[in-house]
């Protein structure tokens, strides 16, 4: 444990020295007070209720900033409708076949559509799994990995070839 979470008085100086950055950091992502000063308190929250447990191998500054980038993308992720893997029509919007996937499966499609992404590069497969399956924009997307939204469309772009190609070479169409 960091020095600066041994006690209550050390902790309550970090929280005011840091507390502004924190949601001014928050604001820029989210453009939303209220949100932002939420997600930067529960931050403050979880930081001491885990002060025992936490190892922080950077500043506390850092650590600070990651827990408040995933603190947005926990918010993000709760609040966005989940796409329906089912719907294979937005996944696979770019055929013009009709029921291009037998529906009789839904577990078998999920499972092959997961062993698909797989195969694809690390990043591509987040912004895929990001924007098909968490439900957020090319614009938050771009945001939140810190490219252009030109890469994220390109990226979503192959990664659909990339399952189709899945499904052609195995058959499974």
């Amino acid at each position: 444990m960091i020095e600066v979470l041994n006690s209550a008085n050390s902790f309550k100086k970090l929280y005011h020295e840091t507390y502004s950055l924190m949601v001014n950091f928050a604001y820029s992502k989210t453009r939303d007070s209220e949100l932002s000063q939420e997600i930067v308190q529960n931050v403050y929250v979880k930081l001491w209720k885990g002060r025992q447990n936490i190892e922080i191998r950077s500043s506390i500054e850092s650590y600070l900033y990651s827990m408040v980038k995933n603190g947005i993308i926990d918010h993000i992720r709760k609040h966005k409708k989940l796409v329906e893997l089912s719907d294979r029509s937005e996944i696979y919007n770019e055929t013009e076949e009709e029921n291009y996937f037998p529906e009789e499966n839904d577990i078998e499609f999920k499972v092959n559509l997961q062993r698909a992404m797989m195969k694809m590069k690390e990043k591509r497969r987040q912004i895929f799994t990001l924007n098909k399956i968490e439900g957020l924009t090319y614009k938050e997307i771009s945001e939140y990995l810190q490219i252009s939204e030109r890469v994220v469309e390109d990226n979503i772009s192959k990664a659909m070839k990339e399952i189709k190609l899945y499904f052609n070479e195995n058959n499974l169409l």
